[in-house]
This record gives C-alpha cells, sequence and structure tokens, in this order.
C-alpha cells in the first residue's frame, strides 16, 4: 500500500478529482478500441477485407456490378444468408458482397469442395396426373402437361441423387394427386409445372414464390435456369399457389415453358434441353444450401 501510495504522489494523483479524470480517461481509452475492433454482424458499417466484386444479388451466379476494392467502406443495410447488402456512402454504389470479403465474423464453407446436397431432402412435385391431364398442346404432338412434369421430375430425382440428395415425388405414376396430400416436409420443395395460355406466341420460363422464406430459393433457382435455360426467361415472382402456401419450408413453383406455344413445346419435349434445365435447378439448388 506504501508502494502505491507513494507512486500516486509521484504522479500527483492523490487528488481525488485527478484520479477520477485518470480513471474516466483510462475508461474512454478502451471504448475508443472496442468500437474501433467492432466487427460483429450487427454493425451498420463495414468494409472489404480483399479484392471483390459488387453483385445484383445475394449469390455468387448474379452478375457483377462492379469491383470493389480492399478497404472500401459500406453501409451494410441487408443480409441473405452468408452475403450482405450494401451501399456506398455516397449512395451511388447498391449491391450485394460475400460476407467472408468483410469484416464481419462470417465464415467461408470450411470445404469449398463439399456438397452441399447430401444429406438434404428434395420433395419433387409432377404437377397433374392420372384424371387431370394440365394444360395441352394444339400441335400434332398433343403434348400435355402431366406427361412432361413427370419425365422431367423423374430425371431430376436422377440427377439429384446422384449429389447425395434423398428426393421425395408427390406422385412417381400417372395418377391423380389432391393438392392436400401434395404437402410432403423436406428441406426444399419443387413443384414443376408447364405454362399454357390461348395465345401460342407466350412463352418462357417463371419461377415463383409466395412466403418470405421462399423467396431467395426461387432467385437462385431463376438466376441458374435463366443462365443455362434456352427458353426466354420471366423471372421470379410472387403469387399465393396452393402447393406454396400450406406448406412452411423452401418451396417454388416452376413454369418450365409454354406448352401452347410450339417452340417452347419442342423444348419442353426434348430430353437433351429437359436435362439442361435439370442440371440448372440442380445446380441453383447446390448454391443455395451453400449459403
Amino acid at each position: 500500500m506504501k508502494t502505491v501510495n507513494t507512486w500516486l504522489e509521484k504522479h500527483n494523483l492523490k487528488n481525488l478529482p485527478t484520479l477520477i479524470v485518470m480513471v474516466a480517461f483510462v475508461i474512454f481509452i478502451f471504448m475508443i478500441i472496442a468500437f474501433l475492433n467492432h466487427n460483429d454482424e450487427e454493425s451498420s458499417s463495414i468494409y472489404v477485407t480483399e479484392d471483390t466484386d459488387l453483385r445484383t444479388g445475394p449469390n455468387a451466379v448474379y452478375p457483377a456490378i462492379k469491383s470493389v476494392d480492399q478497404g472500401q467502406n459500406f453501409n451494410k443495410i441487408g443480409k441473405s444468408g452468408k452475403w450482405i447488402e450494401v451501399e456506398s456512402s455516397n449512395h451511388k454504389d447498391k449491391g450485394w458482397v460475400a460476407g467472408w470479403h468483410t469484416n464481419l465474423d462470417i465464415q467461408a464453407d470450411a470445404d469449398p469442395n463439399a456438397n452441399p446436397l447430401k444429406d438434404k431432402t428434395i420433395v419433387l412435385d409432377p404437377g397433374h396426373g392420372g384424371s387431370d391431364q394440365g394444360a395441352s398442346s394444339n400441335t400434332k404432338k398433343h403434348s400435355t402437361e402431366k406427361v412432361y412434369t413427370l419425365k422431367t421430375a423423374k430425371e431430376l430425382k436422377t440427377l439429384l441423387e446422384k449429389e447425395g440428395a434423398t428426393v421425395n415425388m408427390t406422385r412417381s405414376s400417372d395418377t391423380y394427386v389432391s393438392l392436400d396430400d401434395r404437402n410432403i416436409k423436406g428441406d426444399a420443395y419443387i413443384s414443376i409445372h408447364n405454362d399454357s395460355l390461348k395465345s401460342s406466341k407466350a412463352n418462357g420460363t417463371t419461377v415463383y414464390w409466395f412466403k418470405d422464406n421462399q423467396k431467395v430459393l426461387a432467385e437462385t433457382l431463376n438466376a441458374y435456369i435463366q443462365k443455362k435455360a434456352l427458353l426466354t426467361n420471366k423471372g421470379a415472382r410472387q403469387e399465393n399457389f396452393q402447393v406454396l402456401r400450406q406448406t412452411d419450408v423452401p418451396a417454388v413453383l416452376l413454369e418450365l415453358g409454354y406448352i401452347s406455344n410450339p417452340t417452347d413445346e419442342n423444348m419442353i419435349t426434348n430430353q437433351l434441353h429437359r436435362h439442361i434445365v435439370e442440371q440448372a435447378v440442380v445446380d441453383g439448388l447446390s448454391a443455395y444450401f451453400s449459403e
């Protein structure tokens, strides 16, 4: 104690107000250091720790808006999985960056070569079936929706199982299944359909979602289908379909071309083109489960 008193006297700290000021100053310094090193996910301001790209959506498949240099600062305005939505302080640049390229405590996947679909349960729902043929074409082929949704589902099942996924199908033959009975649980739910309108000019693919937890899956699958398929892309859209409304899991309804359009019909009935679309769905699911 004598040593402490001697030190306090030597530094003129025996005076209580001086001691209080000194302690307050030390606390202030520690607070500044803690603030400067604050890097948790609740931080509203982040910086990039290595050169990367600013993208239009929360996945590497989305187009790059511009390159971002190491050290560049942004305001954090959103988050989806491991991706962060950011905006520059001057509001000129806005987009998504991978969280592991920022100062936030977000780690990239430990093994980038690991199979993200392994042990995932994917539900495939081939639309229509049995007495419900769905849409049909007016060409000499007389293609029916129920036939090609089942073909697509079976082919997609084979591809998914090769990736280690468990696949459950709401129907595996030409049978009628009610919408209520199509509510099967899994890690993701894919309902497969072909669109139709009276006009033979309507064409393209659409990925539908309804609940908030379905939107990212829909946007991811849409981006991958757009990247590979030859069909016109009509985007990811919100729609109140029963198969989407009645499930709590991430789910989408795919309209893979207009069977009423002769050009789309040719692609729907072509196994090679179906395989391209199916592989795009597999790649999209892999990307989704990697996040």
